[in-house]
């Protein structure tokens, strides 16, 4: 009798924490960890114009009056690329410029890369969940990963900048693509 006790304790150690995790699993309880501070774009949106080899970009579309928010951006694009130390050349940081924009003579925009953005090409960034108004990563291929809606205020600009570079060095370092 004494043995088919210990088996039955022994079992029941077992067998109770798989059937509880079972259970949470299917019925929804337990909320899984996520490592990334930015908004993954399900689906990831794929610009050809944005696959460079080797170069992961961080793109911004440049509005045309430059309040807070986007001088916060631009203070992002500059920064997180010299803080990614030796990552630096893999990274790029690049402002979408309309052909009418009149911010795009200001010194706001000295040392990060600009391109001239066609109707075409903006209105495919417009209808993405995140709008205009956000900061996107882009992978050497040029599919859009994730986002980072602009914020306001110099705490929240600053760690936008960290949550920016934190995901970024977790992509460059998992990265076999670039």
């Amino acid at each position: 009798m004494k043995k088919y006790q210990v088996l039955f304790v022994v079992m029941v150690v077992f067998a109770v924490p798989m059937i509880v995790a079972k259970l949470m699993l299917q019925q929804q309880w337990y909320q899984g960890g996520v490592t990334n501070r930015g908004q993954l774009l399900q689906p990831a949106v794929t610009v050809t114009e944005f696959a460079i080899p080797q170069t992961w970009q961080l793109v911004y579309r440049l509005p045309t009056r430059c309040d807070e928010r986007c001088q916060g951006a631009l203070f992002n694009l500059r920064q997180v690329p010299q803080a990614a130390g030796a990552d630096n050349n893999r990274l790029q940081s690049l402002v979408l410029v309309a052909g009418d924009n009149t911010v795009a003579t200001t010194s706001l925009l000295q040392g990060l890369e600009q391109r001239q953005i066609d109707a075409p090409l903006q209105q495919q960034l417009a209808q993405l969940e995140y709008g205009l108004a956000t900061i996107y990563i882009a992978d050497p291929h040029g599919n859009m990963l994730m986002a980072y809606p602009l914020v306001a205020g110099e705490q929240a600009i600053l760690m936008q900048g960290k949550d920016v570079l934190r995901d970024l060095k977790r992509l460059l370092k998992v990265s076999k693509i670039g």
